[in-house]
């Protein structure tokens, strides 16, 4: 008796190969989604990493910070981080080493910094600038008048008022930023563009600041750290609700918008 054989027919494997397409379609995100978490995960840990040096360095020094003009945070508190290496880059970003001048990072590329070092430093994240210490002899005037910067800036660190709303690492595509209440977002502002074409804030004095933390990382949100020690993963669109600086407005659940007046939101 002859055994007969049954091949699969062209519907059955247009069937099973339809399937294959619906299972990848759904897995494929799917992973993606895991693995961006795993590096959002990995960034608030480096975050949280970065924030405990500072503290160690501020408690050894009486809660004053290093003066700006000092050079890269990165070296100074270097000693108190460890293997330094670990904890500059977010996952989320590739490192050009490659490039040897001051380079704006991205999204996905971390920045390069080469003021007063022997190679360029490169990093993902960026420090609250109201933080540095501002000797009265220095010129100020490009940050804010004098004045200005006794109310603004945290003199001493260990005494900040709030300091669970006082930001002091995140996400940035600059090595510091000072960012103000009345900083605005155009809703034009393309969170992939790349620098130096797009509005990083300006200085002298500072405004839009915000702007270097606008970055499409962390599906639309930024790894901070406060000076209390925590970490919190903040929407861009709720980075004007903390104390930036000592006179900082709070805008609870404030949306990216063009100007104060008009109120225009990036849905």
């Amino acid at each position: 008796m002859k055994s007969s054989k049954r091949a699969f027919t062209l519907i059955e494997l247009l069937v099973v190969i339809a399937i294959i397409a619906l299972l990848l379609s759904i897995i494929v995100p799917a992973l993606r989604i895991a693995k961006e978490k795993a590096r959002n995960l990995s960034c608030r840990a480096n975050v949280r990493s970065l924030s405990q040096a500072l503290r160690l360095y501020s408690e050894q020094s009486g809660g004053r910070m290093f003066a700006y003009y000092d050079g890269l945070y990165l070296n100074q508190i270097s000693d108190q981080v460890g293997d330094l290496d670990k904890v500059r880059y977010c996952a989320s970003t590739i490192v050009d080493e490659r490039i040897n001048v001051g380079e704006w990072g991205t999204s996905a590329r971390s920045w390069t910094w080469v003021s007063g070092v022997t190679r360029p430093e490169h990093g993902s994240y960026g420090l609250n600038g109201w933080l540095y210490r501002y000797p009265p002899n220095y010129n100020n005037t490009w940050v804010e008048s004098a004045e200005n910067l006794k109310k603004f800036a945290y003199a001493n660190t260990l005494e900040a008022p709030n300091s669970a709303s006082v930001p002091v690492f995140f996400d940035c595509l600059w090595v510091d930023a000072w960012p103000k209440h009345m900083d605005t977002v155009p809703v034009n502002l393309d969170l992939a563009q790349e620098p130096p074409s797009r509005n990083t804030g300006g200085d002298g004095p500072v405004n839009n600041h915000i702007r270097r933390l606008m970055l499409k990382r962390h599906f639309g949100s930024s790894n901070v750290s406060f000076l209390d020690g925590h970490v919190e993963n903040v929407k861009l669109e709720n980075l004007w609700q903390y104390k930036w600086h000592q006179e900082f407005l709070p805008f609870v659940g404030e949306k990216f918008r063009e100007d104060k007046k008009t109120r225009i939101y990036i849905k």
